[in-house]
């Protein structure tokens, strides 16, 4: 194994889509490294592309990859005869440097001039749909899950075949041939050509089979912290945004929904808006109304000029209070739904826990909930529709292009091949954009006027119209032995319309757990917030796990340690974590909480402590955060260690003063006034130690950094206080920052 540690305290931009103005102030990074050597499959695509230069497709990979008679294609690089190399992708760049990190992976098997790579979105259509039979950028998916074996080979045979038709021209044999910085040199005789000059000839040669990857030895950019590739235009202002998309002709809306989820537009007097000054049409979407004007602020005036009327739903939730109540009384239903640790003899796992539990030396039990959470981006939703001859297209910041295009050919009863999608920057997503509501009524919009529109959301309709991050309320019951460790636990919970299950089985070897889950229903709609599942259950999970430490009056990474026996990876990253933090050793009047992660899903094993101190008046003050985080293979340190820091900072924030809540049936917060995010006066210093681990799957690194957070903020609140925080916000327990 080699290690290389290294102590990195740069000032780097940071990604114009963030929640805040809130950024970490230093960091520290280590990788330590394995070997790993995987293959895949390559294919060219149609000779009528080649014209432009060698042109490469790569082939679906896995079960879920579609094929046709000439091979199911998902994305593509191709070379210009300039030397340009354009990599095509399925992954918005949302803030997470996916499509740098999947740029670096094929630039470095094949030799490319990294100074000459560009990276675009590949073209939405049914060939592309191969991530679960999708198009999509969510659960950490942009390089996992065959991404990156996908982009390595595609690079590595487009190398071949360069050094191929070098050869070729030079009649020397390919072995004798070498590549770098995007040409092919011949040492035994001095002659270099540029891969520009190589790429028709290359293109016209037949693909190889079974091109070999590089060694972990060889590799020049993959494990490197190279600068981000959208960063520059984002730092100058070049980088378009949804909400910066101009079309000749466009009129500019705005909108107005129903306030009560379930309620429909009753209706409205237009006159007042069309009154307005740049004021064009009033559009009535059925729960909404769309003003279209010359220019923003016309819109806007148009739309507080109306007065529409309003039904409501018939079982409105009256108030947090009722809702959680609802949830309390759905704990444990009879027809719950039941994932056990052991899926091949899940009736035999329930039977086990309930004996460990009837045979326990103490049962220790615990109740937690956590509210309804907005993503809140920056940027509020936005999309450009303009109907085509018989389609549409459409301009928007966008998560999951698939469906996006799906849904907008059946809202406009046209066909998905005629619905164009363009991708535009993305000024936050957090999984908010994985909906398709605001670009579908952007295209309805376009049609009712038959101009193209440009419609933005308002704040407040942003936050009081999002896709919540579910609120959910638990019991969890766990056997102890005689030395209080944890052999069999029950966990029953109820969730606002979705079940809490991922994330809470397997974060420790536990051989018995059984996950019981009610989906219960409310007239609010919910969808994935960053990290989805383990944003709920994790705080549960390492909360209780924190409790019977300190109940049996154990350390808490130590008794972590003993949970996570037979777990080296699991291990290596919670002892990391606590050599960072130099556990047990807080500076005077500071206290610590820790919290561990590893969800088999991502890949990806973390750890995290927090450090901080409470005054007499409750008042938090967050001094350092230090997270250890395993992914597997770090494509690139630096985008793994600002990943880190962000889902810190969003956890954070989440956990101490977020929560979205209800009454008459309507979301009560419609700006930041009345939802907290934190701020960067308040932000703490954050370490971070990347490891690596290359002989495991490469993991995610955009999600698995948010769940810890919340428990061990928690943890460190018990820890200087005594008091334990069982129901987030932690602000609603009387504390302030």
């Amino acid at each position: 194994m080699v290690a290389v540690t290294g102590e990195f305290h740069r000032s780097r931009p940071r990604d114009a889509g963030s929640r805040a103005d809130c950024i970490g102030r230093s960091s520290v990074v280590e990788w330590e490294t394995m070997n790993a050597n995987p293959d895949r499959r390559v294919f060219i695509l149609a000779s009528a592309a080649v014209g432009a230069g060698l042109v490469l497709g790569v082939s679906g990979c896995g079960p879920t990859a579609r094929r046709t008679a000439a091979g199911a294609l998902n994305m593509w690089l191709s070379v210009a005869s300039d030397g340009t190399t354009t990599i095509r992708v399925n992954a918005t760049d949302i803030g997470q440097g996916a499509q740098t990190g999947l740029a670096q992976i094929v630039a470095d098997e094949m030799d490319a001039d990294w100074s000459k790579v560009h990276v675009e979105m590949a073209p939405v259509s049914d060939a592309t749909m191969v991530k679960r039979g999708g198009y999509y950028t969510g659960g950490s998916s942009s390089i996992r899950g065959g991404q990156f074996e996908l982009f390595a080979q595609a690079g590595a045979t487009a190398r071949a075949m360069l050094i191929a038709a070098a050869a070729k021209r030079w009649r020397v044999d390919a072995t004798s041939c070498l590549t770098s910085d995007g040409a092919v040199h011949h040492p035994p005789s001095g002659r270099a050509f540029f891969y520009g000059d190589l790429a028709r000839e290359a293109a016209a040669l037949p693909m190889p089979a079974g091109v070999k990857l590089k060694s972990r030895a060889e590799r020049r950019l993959i494990g490197k912290p190279v600068a981000r590739l959208d960063i520059p235009e984002k730092v100058d202002g070049r980088a378009i945004y949804g909400i910066d998309v101009k079309l000749p002709g466009m009129l500019v809306g705005t909108v107005v929904q129903c306030p009560f989820f379930g309620g429909t537009l009753a209706g409205v007097d237009e006159r007042p808006a069309l009154a307005i000054r740049g004021v064009e049409h009033v559009v009535k979407l059925g729960n909404s109304v769309v003003v279209a004007a010359q220019n923003f602020p016309a819109a806007t005036k148009g739309l507080a000029a109306l007065s529409p009327r309003w039904t409501r739903p018939r079982n409105p939730i009256a108030s947090d209070d009722a809702m959680f109540a609802e949830l309390a009384r759905n704990i444990g239903a009879s027809d719950s739904t039941i994932v056990a640790s052991d899926t091949n003899d899940a009736a035999g796992t329930v039977r086990r826990v309930g004996a460990a539990l009837a045979d326990a030396n103490r049962v220790f039990e615990a109740r937690y909930r956590v509210p309804f959470l907005s993503h809140s981006p920056i940027e509020p939703m936005n999309a450009t529709a303009q109907l085509t001859d018989g389609g549409c297209e459409l301009w928007a910041p966008m998560q999951n292009q698939g469906r996006m295009r799906d849904d907008v050919a059946k809202a406009l009863r046209c066909s998905k091949e005629s619905v164009t999608l363009h991708t535009t920057q993305v000024g936050g997503g957090f999984g908010r954009r994985l909906e398709t509501d605001y670009g579908v009524m952007a295209a309805l919009a376009a049609k009712a006027i038959g101009k193209p529109i440009k419609l933005i959301w308002s704040r407040e309709e942003d936050m009081s119209h999002d896709f919540y991050r579910p609120a959910s309320s638990c019991i969890i019951r766990a056997a102890l032995d005689s030395g209080a460790m944890i052999r069999a636990i029950d966990y029953s919970g109820a969730t606002a319309n979705d079940t809490a299950i991922g994330g809470f089985i397997g974060n420790y070897p536990i051989p018995d757990v059984v996950v019981r889950q009610k989906q219960t229903a409310f007239p609010i709609t919910v969808g994935a917030w960053r990290s989805v599942d383990p944003s709920i259950t994790v705080f549960f999970l390492e909360s209780l796990v924190d409790e019977i430490a300190h109940d049996a009056g154990i350390d808490p990474v130590a008794y972590r340690r003993r949970l996570l026996v037979g777990d080296a990876r699991g291990l290596r990253t919670l002892d990391a974590c606590a050599e960072m933090a130099d556990w047990g050793r807080a500076p005077a009047g500071r206290f610590r909480g820790v919290a561990y992660f590893c969800y088999r899903h991502w890949g990806t094993s973390v750890c995290e402590i927090v450090e901080l101190s409470v005054d007499e008046s409750r008042k938090v003050t967050f001094h350092k955060v230090f997270c250890a985080i395993d992914p597997g293979t770090a494509i690139n340190p630096d985008a793994v260690e600002a990943q880190a820091m962000g889902g810190i900072i969003m956890g954070l924030s989440a956990a101490f003063g977020e929560a979205i809540t209800l009454k008459d049936g309507r979301v009560a917060q419609t700006n930041f006034d009345r939802y907290p995010i934190l701020r960067l006066a308040n932000t703490p210093e954050i370490q971070v130690r990347v490891l690596e681990t290359p002989d495991a799957p490469i993991g995610g690194c955009g999600e698995p950094p948010v769940p810890p957070a919340a428990p061990a903020l928690a943890n460190a609140i018990f820890a200087a206080t005594g008091t334990r925080v069982r129901a987030l916000p932690i602000a609603n327990a009387g504390f302030t920052i």
